[in-house]
């Protein structure tokens, strides 16, 4: 291989060679490339490949029907692209070169710098999701396995920059953003926490506390259970004008600062004409 092949998993099924697609229509060996990809450089056995590609419904030599479909899947890639071990199958491209793993190295690097570097970081890794991960694959145990934590760690991520931007003090540009992820994630409770947030930042007090009756509905209606402590001690807070609520001092600042300064250039401009 000369690194060349590029793969991704954070949506539809995605193979590129040197920036042009790549076609790996059959199921099976999407569902192939899927699970070595997940476990790049790793040797992946014919039993957790079998498991794979038939669920349960394993019968006949199914080491012999894996290696049917990891050669049908060398003639998509290259001969070179797959190399068989001891302990299994190997995909041979770097784990950069894989988007899952990327992202996760971007999310590494995002947790020991500076905070403009670190948004930075943040906005390239959630710039590979194309939609949910491993999406329209049909294996439901390699989606079931996989899919659920690298979802989480998406969201994660995507709360962690609405974070950055909130001590910023960026929170009249993030209450569209929060709107549409709480309509895409409408269960998790973070991202209503830093909805109403923004809103309360942004003076909208009302509307602030009706986000956090509608996500108290949705709760009660698709779980059975109540908001939980953070959202109840976001809702207090806006209603009790909580200081930790408002913007940070240094964030409410830079605006102001930079207009004075700009009051007194111009007036210097004109003593001199």
């Amino acid at each position: 291989m000369d690194g060349s092949l590029a793969i991704g998993l954070l949506g539809p099924l995605q193979v590129l060679s040197r920036g042009h697609p790549v076609p790996v229509t059959a199921p099976r060996r999407q569902v192939l490339l899927a699970a070595l990809a997940l476990e790049v450089g790793q040797p992946v056995s014919s039993t957790v490949l079998a498991r794979y590609l038939w669920g349960d419904d394993l019968g006949g030599d199914t080491r012999r029907a894996v290696a049917t479909v990891v050669t049908r899947l060398r003639q998509d890639l290259g001969v070179d692209a797959i190399h068989r071990t001891s302990g299994g199958y190997v995909l041979t491209v770097p784990a950069d070169a894989v988007d899952v793993h990327h992202f996760r190295s971007l999310l590494e690097s995002a947790r020991s710098i500076a905070c403009a570097s670190r948004l930075h970081l943040l906005d390239r890794a959630l710039a590979y999701w194309r939609g949910d991960a491993l999406q329209e694959l049909s294996s439901d145990k390699l989606v079931a396995e996989y899919a659920p934590r690298l979802n989480e760690e998406r969201y994660t991520a995507t709360e962690r920059r609405v974070d950055l931007l909130l001590a910023a003090g960026r929170h009249a540009d993030l209450v569209a953003q929060l709107r549409h992820l709480t309509s895409q994630q409408p269960l998790r409770e973070g991202l209503w926490c830093r909805l109403i947030a923004a809103l309360y930042r942004c003076g909208r007090q009302a509307e602030a506390l009706e986000a956090y009756r509608e996500v108290h509905r949705l709760l009660a209606d698709q779980l059975g259970i109540a908001p939980g402590p953070e959202l109840v001690a976001a809702r207090h807070a806006v209603l009790t004008h909580d200081p930790s609520m408002a913007a940070p001092k240094s964030a409410r600042r830079i605006r102001p600062v930079r207009q004075r300064h700009e009051v007194r250039r111009l007036v210097r401009l004109r003593r001199a004409g």
